[in-house]
């Protein structure tokens, strides 16, 4: 977003934005390179005031500014905390750091002038949360799963203010006398903390005055917590010494930590750009000397383009090299993290319980075929076994028969991954594009020695990447959906690395047989939020259908630049009865050339009919945005282009993949197949497959 010269003019007139600022100099606040506060469109922002180098911190604000729950529970709300377990014990609620935030923000604001945040609570801007919108502006927003989402969080605030209105009314010696403004104040203050706080990678869930001023961005600044004194090595209290050795992390060596008066002991690493890294140690494949030349001034997306160009001559010129084998370094498979870690690890792990399962299977298969064609009376006691574990939790078992001894020896090495060592360090191994610059987590996990009121404790907003004079100062959210954003914070971003299509399929063989496509279509694809009460109850009602719950797939999240294996799964599974061989195939491993082909065009016509739902194409939304639109309209626009643009990107890709395989069916040779007739314009979507290209040149 470029910077609003004339309205930050303007705003600069405005005394609250000055006030807030010398508020937080004088409480302790530190500032280097940046300038507070700026206008950006139609929100306010920080812009750089000097070419600002990587890993560099730049903003400081001291532990004693923050406003976490244990700070709340200090203050005068105390017993009105104590008196109601079921809405401030987190033992109790996962919603009490949320209510203890509300509440004390609320009783801020009451306060007035009298309050010691007064000057940031008048700097805070009327949040723009869904709350604040008409419904005539939520129609515009063409997902039924987010609207459906914020009718929640709506009905969850709309209950929490009854609660609130009972306790301000049965304490209003500590809230003081009720006012016309309550509510408001009050909706202010839910706002405030939805749209407003910190939690991730920090002891607490918390509001941080002025580091909250940043707007977000995918490729953005970090936050770490740090200990001026224990940085600068001066000694500690003997009593705290014992938590700190064991808990605070050094950070001096790889943050430039100066704004604070510490220095670093080693050189500082300098940010290297990975792809610039990638193009010079390749560039023997490049025929054009001026592209190395001036590399660090062209786009991340032009450098995009020169990898896969020397990707793409490394496949011409390496005849063993397939297209799964190349570095990741331009992977887009941008993975979002609103969803629980554990349940990715476990979705994985299920896949590769799967494919282990119906390896045997399809082995199983084979092994029988040999003996009905060789009419073979050998005992299968006398054949090599290996027994594979699926389910320890259940003792389910698969048994092996007939194979080489390499391929026993395989299948065990997986099982032991199975049981706890697929992932490294008990993290899961995945590839993204190196322009999803996540911000770093910080590195303590145990928080005892972080005093509430340590003067030597900041939260320190620090740099990730270069940020050049002028740019606008922003900070990570962490991986993010624009579903999440929108939600929960407010707002969307015009290009989100982390969105998603999602949606989920009904498993549904009676309606293939009755309907046609369009029909099977409109009732197999289920665009709703499932709740935790149908869950339990295992029937929702969609469509003039009561369906099952656990006949319908976990949620599917269609990502712009690579192909969605969980649908062709899934699609794998339902359509076998209806290409009538079902007996015959199989859902994660790929047998049958046609099937596949089959089983894409199904999911190129899906794809279309979820384009063709929206009111209007892409190219309206895109000339619309062109346009001085509100706010609303234009972060609707944000969510209903980025979904359209994920569908556009998917087809192409399904497309693609159903040339290869059927040119693969016509010559029997897949490399050859997927770079066919100089196939360099589309060596990106190429790259999309290379999972299933992988599967389907293991398998077919």
């Amino acid at each position: 977003m470029q910077l609003d010269q004339t309205q930050t003019d303007d705003i600069k007139q405005h005394q609250k934005y000055k006030l807030l600022q010398d508020w937080g100099i004088k409480n302790g606040v530190k500032m280097k390179g940046v300038k507070f506060q700026e206008f950006f469109g139609d929100v306010t922002g920080m812009i750089a005031l000097e070419d600002l180098p990587s890993n560099t911190a730049i903003i400081c604000i001291p532990q004693s500014l923050i406003i976490s729950p244990n700070k709340c529970k200090r203050s005068n709300l105390v017993s009105v905390y104590n008196s109601h377990p079921e809405m401030f014990d987190e033992e109790e609620t996962n919603n009490a750091d949320f209510n203890i935030l509300t509440f004390y923000m609320y009783n801020e604001k009451k306060k007035g002038e009298s309050s010691f945040y007064y000057s940031y609570i008048q700097a805070i801007q009327t949040n723009n949360t869904l709350l604040g919108w008409s419904n005539d502006d939520l129609n515009k927003i063409e997902d039924p799963i987010i609207l459906e989402e914020f009718t929640t969080i709506k009905q969850d605030v709309l209950g929490l203010w009854g609660k609130a209105k009972l306790i301000f009314d049965n304490n209003q010696d500590v809230f003081g006398i009720p006012r016309v403004t309550d509510k408001k104040d009050f909706y202010w203050a839910v706002e405030c903390v939805m749209s407003r706080c910190f939690g991730w990678a920090l002891r607490y869930t918390c509001l941080i005055p002025i580091a909250d001023f940043l707007n977000h961005s995918n490729r953005a600044c970090t936050h770490y917590m740090v200990h001026q004194r224990l940085e600068q090595g001066n000694g500690i209290k003997s009593v705290d010494k014992m938590n700190y050795e064991q808990q605070y992390i050094i950070k001096r060596n790889k943050i430039n930590l100066s704004i604070l008066d510490i220095e670093n002991e080693n050189d500082m690493q300098i940010y290297e750009d990975q792809k610039n890294k990638y193009i010079i140690q390749n560039k023997e494949y490049i025929r054009d000397d001026y592209q190395i030349e001036y590399l660090n001034r062209i786009s991340q997306n032009e450098k995009r383009i020169i990898i896969n160009k020397i990707q793409y001559e490394q496949l011409m010129k390496d005849e063993q090299l397939n297209i799964w084998e190349l570095d990741s370094v331009t992977s887009s498979d941008s993975e979002d993290n609103d969803s629980d870690e554990e349940i990715k690890l476990e979705k994985q792990k299920q896949f590769e319980i799967l494919k282990i399962k119906e390896f045997a299977e399809l082995k199983l298969r084979e092994e029988q075929k040999r003996i009905q064609r060789e009419q073979e009376q050998q005992s299968l006691q006398n054949q090599r076994i290996v027994t594979v574990t699926l389910d320890p939790k259940n003792k389910n078992k698969v048994i092996i028969r007939g194979l080489p001894q390499y391929q026993i020896e395989a299948i065990k090495v997986k099982q032991q991954m199975m049981n706890g060592r697929l992932w490294k360090d008990g993290k899961e191994s995945k590839e993204y594009d190196d322009d999803d610059d996540e911000s770093e987590k910080s590195e303590e996990s145990k928080w005892d020695w972080l005093d509430e009121y340590d003067e030597d404790a900041y939260f320190c907003i620090v740099t990730t990447v270069p940020i050049k004079k002028y740019e606008q100062v922003t900070i990570s959210y962490g991986r993010r959906t624009n579903r999440f954003l929108l939600c929960w914070y407010g707002f969307a971003l015009e290009q989100n690395l982390y969105s998603s299509f999602n949606f989920r399929l009904w498993l549904n063989n009676d309606i293939l047989q009755e309907r046609n496509r369009e029909q099977i279509l409109n009732t197999i694809i289920i665009k709703k939020l499932i709740s935790v009460d149908e869950s339990i109850v295992d029937k929702i009602t969609y469509n003039g259908y009561e369906i099952p719950v656990s006949s319908l797939s976990k949620e599917i999240r269609i990502k712009k630049n690579h192909l969605n294996m969980d649908v062709i799964i899934f699609l794998r599974l339902l359509l076998q009865m209806q290409y009538g061989n079902e007996k015959e195939l199989l859902s994660i491993i790929p047998v049958s050339i046609d099937y596949e082909i089959f089983v894409m065009q199904f999911y190129d016509s899906m794809l279309n009919h979820l384009l063709n739902s929206y009111s209007q194409d892409l190219i309206q939304d895109l000339k619309e945005l062109e346009q001085q639109i509100e706010i609303p309209k234009r972060f609707a626009i944000y969510i209903n282009k980025e979904r359209k643009e994920i569908l556009i990107n998917q087809i192409n890709i399904v497309t693609e993949a159903i040339k290869i395989l059927k040119k693969y069916k016509e010559i029997g040779r897949l490399k050859d197949s997927y770079l066919l007739n100089d196939k360099l314009q589309n060596i990106q979507i190429i790259k999309a497959l290379k999972r299933y290209l992988q599967l389907i040149n293991e398998f077919l």
